[in-house]
């Protein structure tokens, strides 16, 4: 997915799980070019953007704010059942699924 620049839930996970964890005060505190390893610093920044976009009058608060409201939503405690998910094989018949646990 990363050569083909999808973005994934599990890519949302990690962005607000790094942001989380800086503790900046602001957009330019943030290095988004070393963010996240896998993902281009641009693509983050346009990605957290998107997501702000989608949290109503959220929106409008400081960044600190936003990333709060963000990984309550995102809830980064769920990350790894998140990759565990993502990696699960792929069962196609009349409509693909993912073979849960």
């Amino acid at each position: 997915m990363v050569d083909k620049g999808i973005w994934s839930d599990t890519d949302d996970y990690r962005l607000v799980d790094a942001l989380f964890s800086l503790d900046a005060c602001s957009m330019e505190e943030v290095d988004w070019d070393n963010l996240l390893e896998h993902r281009d610093g641009e693509l983050c920044r346009k990605r957290w953007n998107q997501m702000v976009r989608y949290i109503g009058e959220h929106g409008r608060k400081s960044f600190t704010e936003q990333v709060e409201i963000l990984a309550k939503r995102y809830c980064p405690d769920l990350l790894e059942a998140r990759e565990a998910f993502d990696s699960q094989p792929v069962i196609c018949g009349r409509s693909c699924e993912k073979i849960l646990p």
